[in-house]
């Protein structure tokens, strides 16, 4: 079985002086009034957080890479000084090959007094001093339109200017997350979000602002106390808000906007607050829930207070929100099934600039043809591309897997004193099986001491045909 991703232990302590980036941004050179301290991740693989970071670079992390998870386990990103243009976590639009970044996991981590806490890269950046419009060039155009998955979840944002913005992603997904005290909650421009589960709560502008987007879905979130409109509709068309709390002087702001439903079919769920029926919004007032206060009249006994606070003159008729009252239903057609994205194969440059325990398997002797029964004496390179010296307590090596741990040793440790950019090559003896065949031996990188059990890069893989 082919696995999609590797995993990698981030530990944020090293200052970088000659950074690479992906072609589809440019940041400023070191030389230039912006320098410091972040994590660059330009390969495939699951990263984990082990400190804060505290960035005086613009930007704390630079995801450059598809197939890429990245978990803070609850730790937190924050600019050295507030005021200046920052970014928490910055997802770009290309890879250094120039094809769309995908597959990107960003969850478990909170974000706090950036300008812009998770920014996802569209065709124009160019509200950062070193953004740039890059909406005429044909090939960032084609990048726009592909099927770029990018989801974040688990996720705090605070004291930003904006928590989430989203530019040019088809689906967005943002769920699970709490997003408070910010000037805007979340902006999302263009594609179709996926938006559930969410606290938006006391943002000094909208909570959700959602401009030229297509389809797409709100539900399950508490929109509360924002000072702007909870829901900010900019010349969106057919998006489906549904079985939300809001509470805010207004819920939801029209703007040019069509074909917006305010409910859902119910399929054997419960409202978001336990109302007497499912599927639509439930309106709060003065954090009440109005089926249970009756401070707002709810002549049908819907659950959902008949004259909610909505600009355009809108009202929540359950099931429908009427015609002429600003959006116009329309029958939203299914999606079209996601085509399935394929895990690109990783950038061969070792050297890579990674923080912290890393390790990557560089190359074998092993032959590609043995005679059944035979032993062969054979090697395995690791290398050292993480910014730490291996120590005997890290416990890197390389473990065998499945047919590979029969034919020879099934863990080769390194030894200590591997230096960080140093290899270590591992000589040991395969023993072919008595039966023909072809055989796929894996090995894995691996690192499994302090506690922690770490799997670097994806297995690397050689097939033997055994005569």
């Amino acid at each position: 079985m082919i696995r999609s991703i590797f995993f990698a232990a981030v530990c944020i302590t090293l200052l970088f002086s000659s950074p690479v980036f992906g072609i589809s941004i440019t940041f400023p050179p070191e030389s230039g009034p912006y320098t410091g301290d972040y994590v660059l991740i330009q390969e495939p693989g699951k990263y984990t957080l082990e400190n804060n970071v505290t960035h005086a670079y613009p930007v704390g992390v630079i995801i450059t890479s598809s197939s890429v998870i990245l978990d803070g386990q609850g730790y937190h990103i924050s600019p050295a000084k507030t005021g200046d243009p920052s970014v928490g976590i910055w997802v770009t639009l290309r890879d250094s090959q120039g094809k769309p970044v995908t597959g990107v996991r960003i969850q478990n981590l909170t974000i706090h007094d950036e300008v812009t806490g998770i920014y996802l890269e569209g065709a124009d950046s160019s509200e950062f001093p070193w953004g740039r419009d890059r909406s005429s060039d044909p090939a960032v155009t084609d990048a726009t339109l592909s099927d770029r998955d990018i989801k974040c979840s688990g996720v705090t944002i605070t004291g930003s200017r904006i928590g989430i913005a989203s530019k040019d992603l088809k689906a967005p997904a943002i769920w699970q997350s709490e997003i408070t005290g910010n000037e805007k909650g979340i902006f999302i421009s263009g594609g179709a979000p996926d938006i559930r589960d969410l606290v938006v709560t006391e943002n000094t502008d909208a909570g959700i602002h959602l401009d030229t987007t297509t389809r797409g879905v709100i539900t399950g979130c508490r929109i509360e106390g924002n000072q702007g409109p909870g829901i900010l509709l900019d010349h969106v068309a057919g998006v489906q808000i549904w079985n939300n709390i809001l509470d805010n002087l207004v819920n939801i702001r029209n703007t040019g906007s069509e074909g917006a439903l305010l409910y859902q079919t119910p399929s054997n769920q419960t409202n978001i607050i336990k109302g007497p029926k499912t599927g639509g919004n439930l309106w709060a007032q003065g954090g009440v829930p109005v089926y249970s206060s009756h401070m707002i009249a709810d002549a049908d006994l819907d659950g959902i207070g008949d004259i909610p606070y909505i600009e355009s003159g809108l009202i929540d008729q359950y099931p429908l929100i009427p015609a002429g009252t600003g959006f116009v239903p329309i029958e939203i057609p299914e999606p079209e099934p996601i085509q399935t994205v394929m895990t690109p194969v990783p950038v061969s440059t070792p050297f890579t600039i990674i923080t912290g325990i890393h390790a990557a398997i560089t190359g074998d002797s092993i032959p590609t043809e043995m005679k059944a029964g035979m032993s062969y004496p054979v090697n395995i390179t690791l290398l050292n591309d993480g910014s730490d010296n291996w120590l005997d307590m890290h416990a890197v090596g390389i473990r065998a897997l499945g047919d590979a741990a029969t034919w020879g040793p099934e863990w080769l440790p390194v030894p200590s004193g591997i230096n960080s950019k140093q290899s270590y090559t591992f000589g040991f003896e395969l023993k072919a099986p008595t039966s023909p065949g072809t055989y796929e031996l894996s090995y894995q990188a691996v690192r499994g001491g302090q506690g922690v059990s770490v799997t670097f890069g994806r297995p690397h893989k050689k097939v033997v045909t055994v005569q």
